[in-house]
């Protein structure tokens, strides 16, 4: 039996140039090498899957890496994935995996804040606490986690909350699943999960989403820019309000047949149903616009979208 180390670059593979630069060019070998007690937990494969900066992860990177999940889940011999990545977007890969997979190999992504070359590098912890929250998932029904800090997160409310610090990774509203506590993994809540497993057709799957943060006052041509696109996903104020000088250009794009999902930008909570309303109420958004409603934030509504507009399940996604 095994955990497989999936390595795809970011911060905890980066080394530093003679320009003084961080680059992510270690492998996963070498980056098991790095986390001392490692082996002692069970036997450790790696895969180097690619060696970029998250911002540089594609879509299309995303489905691969859901590919090759799925396959090491069908070997017996696999009993926990861990999949280490750059922390830009790394929640939105983890929500890309929970969406697409639906094995019994627990799957754990983390990564680093500090990189190998500084002190107090925080990838060797995380990568070891990821391994033992893939031994130990038999308390809980999520498969697909986020890792960080001693704090196990399921990918579906995760987010990056800090630019720099090493607690970055929260699940604002309700919380971790639960913790690592020196050698061993400690369940504080269950762990429900709304969202179906959709099964996307690669070729269908599209970068061509825009998402936009609604703001005060926000111009039109925000939303106009989106009339040529796959599809669109907007934050909006509070509850799920807009101006009222958006509602025509999103009348607009519905209309012609551009998907379009609204979803709140604030940190917690979701959009309401029938508090307000007022022209660019949420009442107006849902009723008058018939726009779906997400209960994810703007960057994992967009993965959301993506996915499901790929699988041919949109109408019924957001429902």
């Amino acid at each position: 039996m095994s955990v497989v180390i999936i390595s795809t670059g970011g911060t905890i593979a980066a080394t530093e140039d003679d320009g003084g630069d961080a680059s992510p060019d270690l492998s996963g070998g070498e980056i098991a090498e790095s986390v001392p007690g490692l082996q002692n937990l069970t036997e450790i494969e790696t895969d180097d899957f690619s060696t970029v900066p998250s911002p540089h992860f594609t879509i299309e990177q995303m489905y691969d890496l859901v590919v090759k999940i799925r396959d090491l889940d069908r070997n017996s011999d696999v009993e926990g994935i861990v999949v280490t990545q750059g922390t830009d977007i790394l929640e939105e890969s983890a929500y890309f995996v929970s969406l697409c997979y639906d094995g019994s190999t627990p799957v754990a992504f983390t990564g680093a804040m500090r990189g190998p070359s500084l002190a107090s590098p925080d990838g060797p912890v995380n990568v070891l606490d990821s391994v033992r929250t893939t031994l130990n998932c038999a308390e809980t029904t999520a498969n697909v986690f986020v890792v960080f800090n001693n704090r196990i997160h399921p990918a579906r409310s995760v987010t990056k909350t800090h630019s720099m610090a090493v607690d970055t990774f929260r699940s604002p509203e309700f919380g971790p699943l639960g913790f690592v506590e020196e050698d061993r993994v400690v369940w504080r809540r269950g762990h429900v999960e709304p969202d179906e497993t959709f099964d996307p057709t690669p070729e269908r799957l599209t970068n061509d989403v825009h998402a936009v943060t609604i703001t005060a006052d926000s111009p039109p041509g925000q939303i106009h820019a989106a009339a040529d696109a796959d599809g669109l996903c907007f934050a909006a104020l509070g509850v799920g309000h807009v101006p009222q000088t958006l509602l025509d250009p999103l009348r607009d794009l519905t209309e012609i047949g551009v998907p379009v999902v609204a979803t709140t930008r604030c940190p917690e909570g979701r959009v309401a149903r029938h508090t307000y309303d007022f022209p660019g109420s949420e009442q107006t958004i849902r009723d008058e616009l018939s726009i779906p409603v997400s209960d994810r934030n703007l960057q994992k509504t967009r993965i959301k979208t993506i996915v499901a507009l790929a699988a041919g399940r949109f109408e019924t996604a957001f429902s």
